[in-house]
């Protein structure tokens, strides 16, 4: 009998649309505002790029994130799963009895690959093959190690009910470890969201005292062939927040690399010390001070 694709298998088709249609609004509106708003209305430039870059960037990081956030949790309901599954196979269920009884409890983001592991059971296709399915769609490489391994001891015959209870045993460890590696890199996190903002407030110092006490004023009918204040500080501006975006992206990938051990978990940090940075730099130059 050929079998329909499971609800599991469908939601990894066409993935990205939901990131590609903001990226492209919001690339659109900082085309928009380059070309046609920066020369007439120079001081809400800044503001359209920080709406721009928001609707560019925020909504496909939620996506992503979410993701992120799910495959987390469909790990830590992994180990429940495992431990029920045990306990029923212990109790005296079949294989299958166990897992029709694991699919009628809550999983959370685990509970669809559950009821598809169970239904492929129950219709008659091999253990081995539904359980390599299971581990395939959950896109998850804990609990792929964690099947490989439950696969193994089954094809050699072992006692699947321990090779269940040492594999739940071991996620539990690894998540202990992981909860406590978040929790001594805190302080870390902290020095580093207090250093991005030290270098912002350097580069804001930089743009609206010292350049514009540097620059060269213009003369009225005197032709001067070095580069204007104007010009000096629009140089000096470009290129300040080119540093603010690239500081801000490779800080929050490292800040997020810390606290949670994935880059993704990194860009909200990114997102957030590029779009509060970029938004202090852009709203402050605007006030130059000459001290001299």
């Amino acid at each position: 009998m050929k079998l329909k694709p499971s609800l599991p298998s469908v939601r990894l088709q066409f993935r990205y649309v939901y990131e590609i249609i903001p990226v492209i609004v919001g690339s659109v509106i900082l085309l928009l505002n380059f070309y046609f708003v920066q020369p007439i209305l120079p001081a809400i430039t800044p503001m359209i790029n920080v709406v721009g870059a928001l609707i560019a960037v925020v909504p496909p990081t939620l996506f992503f994130y979410s993701r992120y956030k799910a495959g987390k949790q469909i790990e830590q309901q992994f180990i429940f799963f495992i431990e029920d599954l045990t306990q029923s196979i212990n109790s005296g269920m079949t294989l299958p009895m166990s897992l029709k009884y694991c699919s009628k409890r809550n999983y959370f983001s685990l509970s669809p690959y559950v009821n598809e592991l169970a239904a492929q059971v129950d219709w008659g296709i091999p253990f081995r093959k539904a359980l390599t399915t299971f581990a395939k769609n959950t896109r998850s490489k804990p609990i792929h190690r964690a099947v490989t391994t439950i696969i193994q001891t089954y094809n050699m015959g072992g006692k699947v009910s321990d090779t269940l209870s040492a594999v739940g045993k071991s996620l539990v460890e690894i998540g202990k470890i992981k909860e406590e590696r978040t929790a001594s890199v805190h302080s870390q996190i902290v020095t580093s969201y207090l250093l991005y903002f030290v270098f912002i407030f350097i580069l804001i110092i930089l743009q609206t005292f010292l350049i514009p006490a540097l620059s060269m004023p213009e003369i009225p009918g005197v032709a001067i062939s070095a580069p204007s204040a104007t010009q000096t500080g629009q140089a000096y501006s470009s290129g300040f927040i080119n540093f603010i975006i690239v500081q801000g992206f490779f800080a929050g990938l490292v800040t997020g690399k810390m606290a949670e051990g994935s880059i993704v978990a990194g860009f909200k940090h990114s997102i957030l010390l590029i779009t509060t940075g970029y938004t202090l730099f852009s709203f402050t130059s605007q006030f130059q001070v000459k001290l001299f």
